[in-house]
């Protein structure tokens, strides 16, 4: 299957087009830091569904890695909402997309154990 149509990279190229619009809206410091740095770590998330989809040689790895940057950009989104540079409704949308991601990659990393 082409990585492109399996339901996680949607939902990680949905989330890239609203990071990269929101990193545009954000505050200077936050736009040259954090939007940047969200951004990269979604790109590092496509490129990580590709290469797991791709191989079954280092796919737990992989995935595990896909888990960690999807960790740390939760992170990175809660700080930008805390520190109120992310309206609550932003937030939410992003979240959800963010979340949809985290329970396919840790669904994805369950079943490939088997």
């Amino acid at each position: 299957m082409r990585s492109e149509q399996l339901d996680i990279y949607k939902a990680a190229y949905d989330l890239l087009e609203r990071l990269t619009d929101l990193a545009k809206d954000l505050p200077k410091f936050f736009r040259y830091s954090i939007g940047t740095r969200m951004v990269d770590l979604n790109l590092d998330i496509l490129g990580l569904v590709y290469r797991a989809n791709m191989s079954m040689e280092n796919r737990q790895q992989t995935l595990t890695d896909l888990l960690i940057a999807y960790r740390q950009l939760q992170m990175l989104l809660r700080v930008c909402y805390h520190q109120k540079a992310l309206s609550t409704g932003r937030y939410a949308d992003l979240i959800k997309l963010l979340d949809s991601i985290g329970r396919q990659a840790t669904a994805w990393k369950h079943n490939s154990e088997k």
